[in-house]
């Protein structure tokens, strides 16, 4: 078992960097850390590393990959051997802030980045004069979409040390058709959701806001910037982890979550998942009983593929 931290980073592509920068730095209120060539590096007003959330410049809307911190730098070595008995592929990896670091693909052919070492520039919680937007205060979960989920939680499991917080259970009451998962204890860092076409994909990355007032305030934001059609789902609240929510999504449709007021789990050892029975669809997902937009539920994004850059087999 691979000593994962947390959950640290995010890399997503989209077509034309200065409207991106609008979207999250303008409106959303993300820390702008640096713009380097292609990329600008953000971050969320708690992160004192280098970035949490990389925008990358491409022909078309995805998923670069999904960073994670070890606890120690021997960990890399402990990984590349293991990825090896595994037969996934990896390749050695260095990024802007991250001098040395390893990508490699799930079994299910997500692309994950593991590093130790990040440059630290500094948190600005208590800089409150230069809060802006909704102040995003960290990455908090990621929701991805693969063919085979047990597979996948096996993997997150046995590899990285992460297990189940809550489940649905589909049609038959048997199957698992999405699964939440923490290593720190959140209600989850990482969510996963099975379908038969489109995989893998990303579905969104999430920022955890301090109130809920945070929520309601980024639907009041794109809206008086006119861009209501950028609010996909909610406000509501989720049954699920019991967190408040906003589905946002950019120019390019990438989507992203503002999020809050979730559980934490005090004593893994004691904690009994949380099982929602498919009778129980209204309720799970948005407690509040409203509908699901059905682009909330059959549209994500490709993800690139490492050995390549490029996105991998289907369009969006």
């Amino acid at each position: 078992m691979i000593d994962i931290l947390r959950l640290s980073h995010v890399g997503v592509r989209v077509t034309d960097l200065e409207k991106a920068r609008y979207f999250y730095v303008d409106l959303l209120g993300f820390v702008e850390t640096e713009k380097d060539g292609d990329y600008i590096y953000l971050r969320g007003i708690d992160e004192g590393q280098h970035h949490s959330l990389v925008l990358k410049k491409a022909d078309s809307p995805g998923l670069s990959y999904i960073g994670f911190r070890v606890r120690r730098a021997e960990e890399l070595d402990k990984a590349k051997e293991e990825l090896q008995k595994l037969n996934l592929k990896f390749t050695r990896f260095k990024e802007k802030g991250v001098e040395e670091a390893i990508l490699f693909e799930t079994p299910q052919g997500m692309p994950f980045l593991i590093y130790y070492d990040m440059e630290y520039v500094g948190d600005m919680r208590m800089k409150f004069y230069a809060h802006r937007g909704v102040s995003p205060v960290r990455l908090a979960h990621v929701n991805y979409v693969v063919k085979d989920i047990e597979d996948e939680v096996r993997f997150l499991k046995n590899f990285m040390g992460y297990y189940e917080t809550e489940w649905f259970l589909g049609k038959d009451n048997q199957t698992r058709e999405v699964i939440w998962l923490t290593r720190r204890g959140d209600s989850h860092e990482i969510a996963i959701a099975k379908s038969q076409k489109n995989v893998p994909g990303f579905h969104h990355e999430t920022y955890y806001v301090h109130e809920l007032r945070d929520v309601i305030r980024a639907a009041d934001i794109v809206s008086s910037a006119e861009l209501w059609d950028s609010i996909e789902r909610g406000p509501g609240r989720h049954g699920a982890t019991e967190g408040y929510y906003i589905y946002l999504r950019d120019f390019d449709k990438n989507r992203i979550e503002f999020f809050t007021e979730d559980y934490v789990v005090l004593d893994p050892d004691k904690w009994k998942p949380v099982v929602w029975r498919n009778e129980q669809f209204r309720y799970r997902s948005d407690f509040w009983g409203r509908p699901i937009p059905q682009s909330w539920l059959t549209e994500w994004v490709p993800v690139e593929d490492i050995s390549t850059g490029k996105l991998k087999g289907w369009s969006i």
